[in-house]
């Protein structure tokens, strides 16, 4: 019961925010790439690199890399560590005021199904090193919640389905240290997939980013966003058939 009132508190506070006036909205596209590693049912390493584009495919805005491993202690909870490297460019109608960053972060996701739909839980905590395009150095703490729900929508004739996926995550940023919590960013994201192999599965979807800029100043990002999901299970002779 405390997870559903959680989550309901949180959609809550998704229409709270967006109730705030946006000044400035751009469009953009990402391409993301997802490995996972399975060396064991408990241990397991991920690669993300993505790519992040405004004007559609005009400009790159962002490029990062993130790696992490997990520690999966049932099938009710997992908890993990990782690095981010961000490099950041001049572009967009709100252009980002770092040069690059790199970031620790640490994370605990618990799971759980509502019917037929999975449902995950992300609670994640970061230390962020700030590069800015003065070459000032920041450091900033922030903290993520997200929930993720996957589903089945259409079953093939060929016995695959047609997936889906939404996402929701809120962030809080601590810029002058944990005592001084601020809305830092709301995303969502809902998409359509489709599983190319045993061990692939691509989605294509539509993101919101919804984003605090100080002073009062809120902006969105409307983006095109594609995720590619190839995974490598080293417990298994064959990774796919």
């Amino acid at each position: 019961m405390k997870r559903y009132v959680l989550s309901l508190l949180f959609v809550l506070q998704f229409f709270v925010v967006q109730a705030q006036e946006v000044q400035n909205n751009e469009g953009g596209s990402w391409f993301t790439v997802v490995n996972k590693f399975k060396f064991s049912e408990r241990v397991s390493a991920v690669s993300v690199v993505q790519w992040r584009f405004v004007e559609r495919l005009k400009y790159t805005r962002i490029f990062l890399v993130m790696p992490f491993i997990n520690y999966k202690f049932s099938n009710k909870i997992s908890a993990g560590v990782g690095y981010n490297y961000s490099n950041y460019s001049i572009a967009g109608i709100h252009p980002p005021s770092l040069d690059y960053e790199n970031r620790i972060w640490q994370h605990v996701t618990l799971f759980s199904a509502l019917g037929k739909v999975k449902m995950n839980q992300r609670f994640m905590f970061e230390e962020r090193f700030k590069t800015k395009l003065n070459n000032e150095e920041a450091y900033a703490n922030r903290f993520r919640y997200r929930m993720n729900f996957d589903f089945n929508i259409l079953k093939f004739k060929n016995n695959n389905y047609l997936l889906g996926n939404l996402s929701e995550e809120i962030r809080i940023r601590f810029t002058e240290g944990i005592g001084d919590p601020n809305f830092d960013q709301n995303n969502f994201v809902v998409s359509l997939g489709y599983q190319l192999l045993d061990n692939s599965k691509l989605y294509i979807g539509y993101r919101h980013d919804y984003y605090n800029a100080g002073n009062g100043v809120y902006w969105a990002d409307n983006v095109f966003n594609v995720v590619y999901n190839y995974n490598f299970d080293f417990t298994k002779k064959k990774f796919y058939k």
